[in-house]
């Protein structure tokens, strides 16, 4: 049985809580710049192997793996092609990207040493048309988190050389479905390494949602019978209930400035999407209708909000101010649409339509233009999340017989596997790390 992050899992909700005993179960649009396009050209970097300070054989692992975390690092941010290379730069003023002969923009290279448990990496970023040195700075983290020091380096390279924040340092949540059919949250890197379990609530949990500044996930969980909404604190593995009324709090998605929260309950009847003050938990109502409204996401201005709803019949996404007035249909195209993500830098919108041969992964542009198909395949692509540039996406599929977690860039592009193990989806991306 699939169960997608918006409509289908809202149906779940309302079938789980249903099955429950009877003594428990009681504005106008913002149009930002569009700077997708099929001919960007990657810009070209030399990177280097790093050189090892001490001695021991742990040196040329330790090497491979900066190699290989700082690559994908720079691959994953969208903006850079890189080559890996085997010696040491020689140094040179001249050419490059910046002058008129062509190659890379810039070279990267460094050293590390490790003492006591403690690493140190020193990277050189310089610029291949003048020779200048970009960084060169040192990074200290424990040895068993060499991971995290690149993916800190990494994301300085990005604003170095193109003045935009990167996403290395981003982690994803999920949820993690075990052998006994518990659901629980989970965190990972966002390159599917250092996965852990957030919680361990032998029940099932939820649609997390990252709050804006990393430091809360907002999640549903049945642990207390009801369909409750639960925040966690990730800075002290603390949690508490956010929502308890009677049926359905699920579907949290905060808005940008943290305040508040667009979720779905259905206290008075029916599934209505409400906007709820997260520090005064005050709520106030958006929809009045019969139909089933869930999957709501904020658009960047904090000024509107895309969602599912059955009005017509079948799911479709529709988008509406954030007084719940304005309401218009954003899809027209397919029989069932759902779990809407509006991408941060405002353009355009994720979302899940049912084809002849699945589920499949579908942008369209806020205008209701330009909707493109990403995955193509006869099994179920679901439960798209942007990444906080924009560029990328994170989703599950069962393409390989079992759910598992899998990026690509905006345009459907490289699509990679990052979890292994299976039952793993709902996946939601972090804001970036500060």
């Amino acid at each position: 049985m699939n169960i997608r992050s918006g409509f289908c899992a809202l149906l779940l909700s309302i079938l789980l809580f249903n099955l429950l005993p009877d003594t428990l179960a009681h504005a106008q649009t913002d149009v930002y710049l569009r700077i997708y396009e099929k001919t960007f050209q990657r810009m070209e970097v030399d990177l280097y192997p790093f050189e090892g300070q001490n001695r021991g054989a742990g040196q040329d692992v330790m090497a491979a793996t900066i190699t290989e975390v700082l690559s994908n690092d720079l691959w994953m941010s969208g903006y850079f092609k890189v080559n890996v290379k085997f010696g040491t730069p020689e140094p040179r003023t001249g050419g490059g990207q910046n002058g008129r002969s062509g190659g890379p923009l810039a070279w990267i290279a460094g050293k590390f040493r490790i003492q006591d448990g403690r690493l140190a990496i020193q990277p050189d970023l310089v610029d291949a048309a003048s020779g200048r040195t970009i960084i060169k700075s040192e990074y200290f983290e424990q040895e068993n988190n060499a991971r995290r020091a690149v993916h800190k380096i990494a994301d300085d390279i990005v604003y170095s050389l193109t003045g935009e924040e990167g996403i290395a340092s981003t982690r994803v949540a999920f949820v993690k479905e075990g052998r006994n059919g518990h659901k629980e949250i989970g965190v990972m890197d966002y390159d599917g390494k250092n996965a852990r379990t957030l919680t361990n609530d032998k029940s099932i949990n939820l649609s997390p949602a990252w709050s804006p500044d990393g430091e809360k996930l907002a999640f549903t969980s049945f642990k207390d019978e009801n369909p409750n909404l639960y925040l966690l604190n990730l800075r002290n593995s603390t949690q508490y209930r956010l929502s308890d009324g009677k049926g359905l709090n699920s579907a949290p998605a905060w808005s940008p400035d943290g305040k508040r929260l667009a979720l779905t309950l259905s206290k008075d009847g029916n599934a209505e999407l409400y906007i709820m003050d997260v520090e005064r938990k005050k709520f106030r109502r958006l929809t009045y209708n019969r139909a089933i409204d869930s999957s709501p996401s904020w658009s960047p201005s904090n000024r509107e909000i895309v969602f599912t709803s059955d009005r017509t019949g079948s799911p479709q996404v529709y988008i509406m101010d954030t007084d719940g007035l304005n309401v218009r249909r954003l899809t027209y195209a397919g029989s069932y649409n759902d779990s809407p993500n509006w991408s941060p830098r405002g353009d355009k919108i994720a979302y899940v339509s049912r084809t002849a041969s699945g589920f499949d992964i579908y942008t369209i542009d806020v205008t209701g233009e330009k909707n493109m198909r990403l995955t193509d395949s006869s099994n179920a692509n679901e439960d798209p999340c942007w990444s906080a540039n924009g560029f990328s996406l994170i989703f599950s599929s069962n393409r390989s017989g079992r759910r598992e977690l899998y990026s690509m860039f905006w345009d459907g592009s490289d699509q990679k596997k990052l979890t292994s193990g299976g039952g793993v989806y709902l996946p939601a991306w972090s804001p970036r790390q500060r």
